[in-house]
Order: structure tokens, then C-alpha cells, then sequence
């Protein structure tokens, strides 16, 4: 949770066009306090907060930025709710979730995006056309006006299939050259931020995903069916149990000795 109380504390001073050092003397306080509470490096005292809050006339809440704080927690809330559906099979209640939830947060990029995700999840034949078009629609809307590179890269990474479902393979395979290479993922890169131990227990958390989503694939191709890495995508690869990994790396090294063949 992020108090935003000195943000608000300086947009109240500008707004009534006051000094730091006129509202040093109102509050009682060195213009350095002033300072530093608008930098969030300190906070006033909390028995401070209603002479604040009256001197401007508006809440404590207000103040403090609490109604952003708790659309944040609202909005990770829905996430959560939206990820646990997904994950249990529950395609129909996550989609109407986040329905409901775009009508109050209509420009909210994370939802748009998650609601494409949830739609591709639904579409599993041909017949589908509105929902692969509407899925479609909404992906290209968030790829023009969102600003957060990670749900432009999910978004970018789903569209490539859906445009593969409308026989758009051109603009599949040009969107999917825009995509970081492999050795740009997080799962390469993150380990680097540590040293010792953790970087070994990171590197080892990076291998594994890598391996489930090969794995995945390659099971796939095995049942002569088409990756499904549009699912991988919304809800994350498979990495379970130790056992589980030895059979993907058997797997692994199998596919790979008949590859070379």
C-alpha cells in the first residue's frame, strides 16, 4: 500500500498558492518538515492529520489518497479472482468478471488485455468468429494505448495467435518478430540480479519454466495438435513436482536425439 500524502500535501499547497514557508508557520513547523513530507521522506505527526485535512477542508482520507489505494487493492482483487478462475477451468465466470469490471475501469489496459487472454482461452473452434474478432479488437486497442511494456508483451504474444485463427499469418509472424528473444526473458536475466545461492535457486526457477513450456510444445506436437501456448500464456506453465521435471527432461532429450536424426 503506497500513501501518497505528500504528493496530495503539494498539489493542496500549489493549488492554494501557497508557500513552504507560509505553511511552515500555519502547522507550526520548520519549512524543512514541509520539505520533506512533500518528498514522502517523512510524514507529519498522525495527531497533525485533522488540523491538515480541516485547513485545506477535505478528509483524512482524501489526504492520504485512500480512494486510490483502495481501487489498487480492487483492482489486484480482481486479478486474483480472474487468475483463480482461469486456472480451475472457469473460463465463462472469468470472462464475466472482468465484463463487469471494464464497464467501471473502461480504459484499464491489464483488464482489456486479460479479457482477450480469457476469450482466447474460450475459443476452441472455428465457429467462434465474433469472440476471435472481439478478442482481436480488444488486443489492438491495448497495444495502441498502453504504456506497461510487460501487458504489451503478453498482449503482443496472444494476438500472434489470434490472428493465426482469422488466416492473418503475416501479421502473426511480423508481430511475433517484435517479441525479445530468448536470451532478453526474465527467466535469463533475472537470475543475474543475484549472487551465491540465489542466484543458483532464481536460475533454477528460470530453467524450469523454460523446460515446461518446451515440454509443453513438444507434447503437443507428439498428439499432432497445435501448441497450446495460447493457455501457457494466460495462466502460466505447468511446474510442478521434482518427478514431473525429470519426465520433461526425458522427454526433452528424446525428442531432441529424433530431431537429429
Amino acid at each position: 500500500m503506497q500513501i501518497r500524502i505528500g504528493e496530495n500535501l503539494r498539489k493542496l499547497r500549489i493549488k492554494n498558492e501557497l508557500t513552504q514557508e507560509k505553511l511552515a508557520e500555519v502547522f507550526g513547523v520548520s519549512p524543512q518538515a514541509i520539505s520533506r513530507w512533500e518528498n514522502n521522506s517523512t510524514y507529519p505527526d498522525v495527531t497533525m492529520l485533522p488540523s491538515i485535512a480541516n485547513y485545506y477542508n477535505v478528509s483524512i482520507d482524501e489526504l492520504m489518497g485512500m480512494d486510490e489505494i483502495r481501487n489498487v487493492e480492487k483492482i489486484n482483487s480482481t486479478f486474483s479472482i480472474v487468475h483463480e478462475y482461469e486456472s480451475k477451468g472457469m473460463i465463462d465466470e472469468a470472462i464475466q468478471t472482468l465484463r463487469e469490471v471494464i464497464k467501471v475501469y473502461p480504459n484499464n489496459s491489464g483488464f482489456l488485455s486479460e479479457l482477450a487472454l480469457a476469450l482466447t482461452l474460450k475459443i476452441n473452434t472455428d465457429t467462434e468468429c465474433e469472440l476471435v474478432n472481439e478478442a482481436i479488437r480488444l488486443s489492438e486497442r491495448v497495444l495502441l494505448n498502453s504504456t506497461n511494456e510487460k501487458i504489451k508483451s503478453t498482449t503482443k504474444a496472444n494476438l500472434c495467435f489470434l490472428y493465426l485463427k482469422v488466416n492473418e499469418g503475416e501479421k502473426a509472424i511480423k508481430l511475433a518478430k517484435t517479441l525479445p528473444h530468448v536470451w532478453e526473458c526474465r527467466e535469463i536475466l533475472l537470475p543475474e540480479m543475484f549472487i551465491g545461492d540465489d542466484y543458483v535457486i532464481e536460475l533454477k526457477k528460470g530453467v524450469i519454466t523454460v523446460i515446461s513450456v518446451i515440454c509443453d510444445k513438444i507434447e503437443n506436437s507428439i498428439n499432432h495438435k497445435h501448441s497450446s501456448i495460447d493457455k501457457i500464456i494466460a495462466i502460466g506453465p505447468n511446474t510442478n513436482s521434482n518427478d514431473d521435471l525429470k519426465r520433461k527432461i526425458e522427454l526433452l532429450t528424446k525428442f531432441l536425439e529424433v530431431a537429429s536424426l
